[in-house]
Protein backbone atom coordinates (compact mmCIF):
# COMPACT_ATOMS: atom_id res chain seq x y z
CA UNK A 1 0.00 0.00 0.00
CA UNK A 2 0.96 3.96 -0.36
CA UNK A 3 0.74 6.23 2.72
CA UNK A 4 -0.01 9.36 0.51
CA UNK A 5 0.89 12.59 3.16
CA UNK A 6 -0.27 16.10 1.91
CA UNK A 7 0.79 19.37 3.72
CA UNK A 8 -2.12 21.94 3.67
CA UNK A 9 -1.89 24.90 1.76
CA UNK A 10 -0.54 28.30 2.78
CA UNK A 11 -2.77 29.88 5.35
CA UNK A 12 -2.57 33.69 6.06
CA UNK A 13 -0.41 33.18 9.08
CA UNK A 14 2.32 31.14 7.11
CA UNK A 15 2.19 34.29 4.53
CA UNK A 16 2.98 36.35 7.63
CA UNK A 17 5.51 34.15 8.69
CA UNK A 18 3.90 33.39 12.23
CA UNK A 19 3.62 30.31 13.65
CA UNK A 20 0.29 28.48 14.20
CA UNK A 21 0.55 25.45 16.33
CA UNK A 22 -3.00 24.34 17.59
CA UNK A 23 -4.10 27.92 16.49
CA UNK A 24 -5.79 28.21 12.97
CA UNK A 25 -5.73 30.79 10.32
CA UNK A 26 -7.70 29.94 7.10
CA UNK A 27 -6.03 29.71 3.56
CA UNK A 28 -4.87 32.38 1.77
CA UNK A 29 -6.00 32.39 -2.10
CA UNK A 30 -1.96 31.06 -2.52
CA UNK A 31 -3.28 28.34 -0.23
CA UNK A 32 -6.40 27.35 -2.39
CA UNK A 33 -4.57 27.37 -5.66
CA UNK A 34 -1.83 24.69 -4.36
CA UNK A 35 -4.41 22.66 -2.85
CA UNK A 36 -6.39 23.14 -6.00
CA UNK A 37 -2.99 21.87 -8.03
CA UNK A 38 -2.41 19.15 -5.63
CA UNK A 39 -5.86 18.33 -6.54
CA UNK A 40 -4.82 17.19 -9.64
CA UNK A 41 -2.44 14.32 -8.50
CA UNK A 42 -5.46 12.61 -6.98
CA UNK A 43 -7.55 12.72 -9.80
CA UNK A 44 -5.14 10.77 -11.49
CA UNK A 45 -4.97 7.88 -9.12
CA UNK A 46 -7.50 5.17 -7.98
CA UNK A 47 -9.84 6.42 -4.91
CA UNK A 48 -7.68 5.59 -1.90
CA UNK A 49 -8.89 3.14 1.48
CA UNK A 50 -8.97 5.80 3.56
CA UNK A 51 -8.61 9.30 4.03
CA UNK A 52 -7.80 11.21 7.18
CA UNK A 53 -7.09 14.48 8.40
CA UNK A 54 -6.03 16.72 11.35
CA UNK A 55 -8.95 17.64 12.73
CA UNK A 56 -7.78 21.62 12.35
CA UNK A 57 -9.41 24.15 10.01
CA UNK A 58 -6.77 24.44 7.74
CA UNK A 59 -6.06 20.83 6.92
CA UNK A 60 -9.80 20.18 7.03
CA UNK A 61 -10.60 23.07 4.08
CA UNK A 62 -7.75 21.47 1.90
CA UNK A 63 -9.45 18.06 2.05
CA UNK A 64 -12.07 19.55 0.61
CA UNK A 65 -10.19 21.11 -2.08
CA UNK A 66 -8.47 17.70 -2.70
CA UNK A 67 -11.54 15.79 -3.29
CA UNK A 68 -11.90 14.05 0.07
CA UNK A 69 -14.65 16.29 2.16
CA UNK A 70 -15.78 13.10 4.17
CA UNK A 71 -12.16 12.52 5.13
CA UNK A 72 -12.38 11.44 8.82
CA UNK A 73 -10.47 13.50 11.29
CA UNK A 74 -7.92 12.54 13.99
CA UNK A 75 -6.84 15.41 16.67
CA UNK A 76 -3.60 13.20 16.98
CA UNK A 77 -2.56 14.77 13.32
CA UNK A 78 -2.27 18.47 14.76
CA UNK A 79 0.92 20.30 14.20
CA UNK A 80 2.98 20.33 16.99
CA UNK A 81 1.75 22.49 20.46
CA UNK A 82 3.55 25.94 20.12
CA UNK A 83 2.91 26.56 23.84
CA UNK A 84 3.39 30.25 24.34
CA UNK A 85 5.25 30.86 20.49
CA UNK A 86 1.41 30.37 19.20
CA UNK A 87 0.37 33.16 17.34
CA UNK A 88 4.49 35.28 17.26
CA UNK A 89 6.00 35.83 13.91
CA UNK A 90 9.19 34.37 13.57
CA UNK A 91 11.62 37.35 13.40
CA UNK A 92 10.41 37.97 16.97
CA UNK A 93 11.85 34.86 18.57
CA UNK A 94 14.78 35.06 16.38
CA UNK A 95 15.62 38.43 17.95
CA UNK A 96 14.93 37.35 21.32
CA UNK A 97 17.08 34.07 20.45
CA UNK A 98 18.51 33.74 17.12
CA UNK A 99 18.84 29.63 17.99
CA UNK A 100 15.70 28.72 19.19
CA UNK A 101 13.52 28.62 16.48
CA UNK A 102 16.07 26.56 14.26
CA UNK A 103 16.99 24.49 17.22
CA UNK A 104 13.24 23.88 17.30
CA UNK A 105 12.88 22.92 13.62
CA UNK A 106 15.77 20.20 14.42
CA UNK A 107 13.87 18.56 17.21
CA UNK A 108 16.29 19.55 20.35
CA UNK A 109 14.38 22.68 21.94
CA UNK A 110 10.80 22.95 23.37
CA UNK A 111 9.10 26.40 22.90
CA UNK A 112 7.78 27.39 27.01
CA UNK A 113 5.14 25.66 27.18
CA UNK A 114 4.91 23.50 23.91
CA UNK A 115 5.38 19.64 23.17
CA UNK A 116 8.33 18.32 22.96
CA UNK A 117 9.74 16.52 19.80
CA UNK A 118 9.50 12.97 21.30
CA UNK A 119 5.68 13.55 22.62
CA UNK A 120 4.51 14.57 19.31
CA UNK A 121 6.58 12.10 17.34
CA UNK A 122 4.91 9.38 19.70
CA UNK A 123 1.36 10.59 19.12
CA UNK A 124 2.04 11.02 15.35
CA UNK A 125 3.59 7.85 15.27
CA UNK A 126 0.26 6.12 16.92
CA UNK A 127 -1.90 7.79 14.84
CA UNK A 128 -0.25 6.48 11.73
CA UNK A 129 0.15 2.88 12.74
CA UNK A 130 -3.62 3.22 13.44
CA UNK A 131 -4.05 4.29 9.70
CA UNK A 132 -2.00 1.64 8.42
CA UNK A 133 -4.19 -0.80 10.50
CA UNK A 134 -7.44 0.33 9.19
CA UNK A 135 -6.76 1.23 5.63
CA UNK A 136 -8.45 -0.98 2.54
CA UNK A 137 -5.18 0.25 -0.17
CA UNK A 138 -3.72 3.37 -0.47
CA UNK A 139 -4.36 5.98 2.84
CA UNK A 140 -4.02 9.86 2.80
CA UNK A 141 -3.42 12.01 5.28
CA UNK A 142 -4.00 15.34 5.02
CA UNK A 143 -2.20 16.99 8.02
CA UNK A 144 0.97 19.80 8.76
CA UNK A 145 4.65 20.17 8.23
CA UNK A 146 5.76 18.64 11.45
CA UNK A 147 3.98 15.38 11.17
CA UNK A 148 5.10 15.04 7.92
CA UNK A 149 8.55 15.16 9.46
CA UNK A 150 7.54 12.96 12.40
CA UNK A 151 6.15 10.50 9.43
CA UNK A 152 9.45 10.78 7.80
CA UNK A 153 10.93 9.69 11.44
CA UNK A 154 8.35 7.23 12.41
CA UNK A 155 8.89 5.41 9.07
CA UNK A 156 12.47 5.59 7.54
CA UNK A 157 14.16 7.27 10.50
CA UNK A 158 14.96 10.38 8.64
CA UNK A 159 15.15 12.49 11.67
CA UNK A 160 14.41 16.86 11.30
CA UNK A 161 18.12 17.47 10.36
CA UNK A 162 17.62 15.48 7.50
CA UNK A 163 14.63 16.85 5.97
CA UNK A 164 14.36 20.07 3.77
CA UNK A 165 11.33 22.50 4.96
CA UNK A 166 7.94 21.16 3.68
CA UNK A 167 6.33 23.62 1.13
CA UNK A 168 2.71 24.09 1.54
CA UNK A 169 0.75 21.89 -0.85
CA UNK A 170 3.37 19.22 -0.91
CA UNK A 171 2.87 15.82 -1.47
CA UNK A 172 5.03 12.89 0.70
CA UNK A 173 4.11 9.25 -0.65
CA UNK A 174 5.17 6.19 1.60
CA UNK A 175 5.34 2.49 0.05
CA UNK A 176 4.41 0.00 3.15
CA UNK A 177 4.52 -3.36 3.19
CA UNK A 178 2.15 -4.41 5.89
CA UNK A 179 3.16 -7.99 5.52
CA UNK A 180 5.90 -7.75 8.20
CA UNK A 181 5.68 -6.31 11.53
CA UNK A 182 6.78 -3.54 11.97
CA UNK A 183 4.95 -2.95 9.04
CA UNK A 184 8.29 -1.49 6.65
CA UNK A 185 8.09 1.75 4.54
CA UNK A 186 10.45 3.01 1.94
CA UNK A 187 10.30 6.78 1.08
CA UNK A 188 9.23 6.95 -2.79
CA UNK A 189 8.73 10.74 -2.99
CA UNK A 190 9.18 13.76 -0.66
CA UNK A 191 8.18 17.53 -1.07
CA UNK A 192 6.23 17.19 -4.60
CA UNK A 193 4.44 19.84 -5.89
CA UNK A 194 3.00 20.30 -10.25
CA UNK A 195 4.59 23.72 -9.95
CA UNK A 196 7.69 25.03 -9.93
CA UNK A 197 6.28 28.51 -8.03
CA UNK A 198 5.21 26.26 -5.12
CA UNK A 199 8.65 25.34 -4.09
CA UNK A 200 9.14 29.25 -3.59
CA UNK A 201 8.38 29.99 0.37
CA UNK A 202 7.60 33.95 -0.30
CA UNK A 203 11.77 34.36 -0.58
CA UNK A 204 12.29 32.19 2.63
CA UNK A 205 14.84 29.34 3.38
CA UNK A 206 12.15 27.66 5.69
CA UNK A 207 8.29 27.15 6.03
CA UNK A 208 6.94 28.59 9.37
CA UNK A 209 4.19 25.61 10.23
Amino acid sequence: MRLILVRHGETVWNAERRLQGHADAPLSERGIAQARRAAAFFAAEPAPGLAVSSDLGRARRTAEILGFPDAVTDPRLREMDLGDWTGRHIAEIEAEDRHAYRDWRLGIHTPPGGETWQAFRTRVGAAIADILARASGDAVVVTHEGVVRAACDVLVGLAPESLAPLVPGAITVFAVNRAVSPAAARLLTFNYVSSPDDLKIRGLDHAPV
